[in-house]
């Protein structure tokens, strides 16, 4: 009994060195795996290294990796992490399988730090030209960031390109190989689970990207609190610029997108939603006429998606309780005039830039003009169209026409009296010249023109202005007068310029002319 309770102790003794023999020589393979295999140009290091050899289980502590950017566009990157962790290695598919297989992948707390490249940089070796080469496939069941943060540098690391507070990723079943890691994206994965907090973009030298939270999964993408704004005052962005620049305040209460993929050809991005939900969007401009006209040619709005850097194609995208409020300051020392839309829901449908979708654009909007007429409009083109040609319907109704005095009076030292009762419009036209029709019931307009300090009325000028307008009595049975429309673009200017231009010639016209339909 003696000797077999030796043999046992001896045999216990023998396993438990054997075993920590054995973890010994795993974490000195481990790091002469490190010292051998980790490029030249990334450096790895960490403070202490566990090893379970049961369990298969390795965790790196407090762990550094730079990498000068021999296999990316960045020229530095930076990674700290409190710990990196892989559990479930699989020792059968390594030996015999030829494969690696990890149950979980863990970085805990990350700190992501990406430095750019200069523009005239010559260091930076593309992929391409020179690809990580790989000997056997990698499977890991999940690949989870827990809790990171993210930082993207410009090249001399004085302006901050993107800021990302933290950061949680989920990849489930990530899978690569020796073909598979050549590619675009080098690994593939089933399911996925984003969350970011607290993300800052700055979109050029006066404008900046804010959003407080998004969650992305392979279903949905759910985003709170976004805001595009200028990241000046009004009067420090006039200060600043030479030409005229508009000063833009965008905020979005939420966003959501449903059925969303995303596919990769020839290295270039298609972005595919089923459907985009904007809920609340309030849009502010403002723009000082006092600055310099910038005469460059303005595209519409088919010649702009086409200039995207991927290709994009949603099936729908539906905007609710939205509202805009537009602001001139023209220099005479006034409060700037403002043109609001309240209450707009809109629905865009087959917004796309792909040559393969014959279906024009199509947009329907409906909201309160400077909160008291209904407004509606549809409009559609064709992106690829080459002459730009466009259709635009509409009508507004029940519009007390003084409530544009706000806008008119410092802007074109004009006020207006009367109701709009009822108006319609129809105007088709490409980059170049637009024509149309209008119809117009209305009662009692009349308008008067302002002095130079727009605090009294120029009788005279009144007088005979409201001599040429017709005050809504000559009509036809149902209470109309008609107009035509037809008018050249200005084209350094946007195309809401363009439609207001093809609007005020039609108004003219109902007021001015016969009113008779042709």
């Amino acid at each position: 009994m003696y000797k077999i309770l030796k043999w046992l102790v001896l045999l216990l003794i023998f396993c438990v060195g054997g075993y920590m023999l054995a973890e010994w020589k795993m974490k000195k393979e481990v790091v002469s795996f490190l010292e051998k295999k980790v490029p030249d140009h990334i450096d790895f290091s960490y403070d202490k290294l566990t090893i379970s050899l049961m369990k298969g289980n390795i965790a790196f502590k407090d762990v550094a990796v730079v990498s000068l950017g021999k296999q990316t566009s960045s020229c530095e990157i930076k990674v700290d992490a409190e710990m990196l962790s892989i559990t479930g290695i699989d020792y059968w598919k390594i030996l015999f399988q030829k494969s690696i297989y990890i149950k979980s992948l863990t970085l805990t707390k990350p700190h992501l730090n990406f430095k750019t490249c200069p523009e005239d940089t010559d260091n930076v070796v593309a992929n391409k030209s020179n690809p990580i080469k790989l000997l056997k496939k990698i499977f890991v069941e999940e690949i989870i960031f827990d809790a990171g943060k993210v930082e993207i540098w410009d090249a001399s690391e004085e302006v901050s390109l993107i800021a990302v507070d933290q950061i949680n990723l989920s990849l489930k079943e990530v899978a690569t190989d020796p073909e598979i890691i050549t590619k675009y994206v080098p690994f593939t994965f089933s399911e996925y689970t984003i969350e970011i907090l607290n993300l800052n973009a700055p979109l050029g030298e006066f404008e900046a990207l804010k959003m407080q939270s998004m969650v992305m999964n392979d279903a949905t993408i759910d985003i709170t609190n976004i805001s595009l704004a200028t990241k000046l005052t009004k009067v420090e962005l006039s200060r600043e610029i030479r030409y005229q620049r508009d000063h833009v305040d965008l905020s979005i209460l939420s966003i959501k997108v449903e059925d969303h993929n995303y596919l990769v050809s020839n290295d270039s991005l298609q972005v595919n939603f089923k459907e985009l939900i904007l809920s609340q969007p309030k849009l502010e401009v403002y723009r000082d006429k006092s600055r310099l006209e910038d005469f460059r040619n303005k595209s519409l709005y088919g010649k702009l998606l086409q200039k995207l850097p991927f290709k994009v194609a949603i099936d729908s995208v539906f905007i609710e309780k939205g509202a805009i409020v537009y602001e001139e300051n023209i220099p005479n020392n006034v409060k700037a005039g403002a043109l609001s839309f309240e209450n707009l829901d809109a629905t865009i449908s087959n917004l796309s830039n792909k040559k393969n979708i014959k279906d024009p654009v199509q947009i329907q909007l409906n909201a309160d003009l400077m909160g008291t007429g209904k407004f509606h409009l549809n409009w559609q083109f064709d992106v690829y169209d080459p002459r730009s040609t466009f259709l635009i319907s509409g009508g507004l109704a029940n519009f007390n026409t003084s409530s544009l005095n706000d806008f008119l009076v410092p802007n074109l030292r004009t006020q207006t009296t009367g109701t709009i009762d009822q108006l319609y419009f129809t105007i088709s036209g490409d980059e170049y010249v637009a024509t149309g029709d209008i119809k117009m019931r209305y009662e009692d307009f009349k308008f008067q023109v302002l002095n130079k300090e727009r605090n009294g009325v120029k009788k005279v000028l009144s007088f005979i202005g409201n001599l040429f307008i017709n005050d809504g009595s000559k009509t036809d049975e149902d209470g109309y007068r008609y107009g035509d429309i037809e008018t050249e673009r200005i084209k350094n200017k946007s195309f809401f310029n363009y439609l207001w231009v093809n609007l005020q010639d039609g108004l003219l016209d109902v007021l001015t002319g016969n009113g008779k339909k042709d």
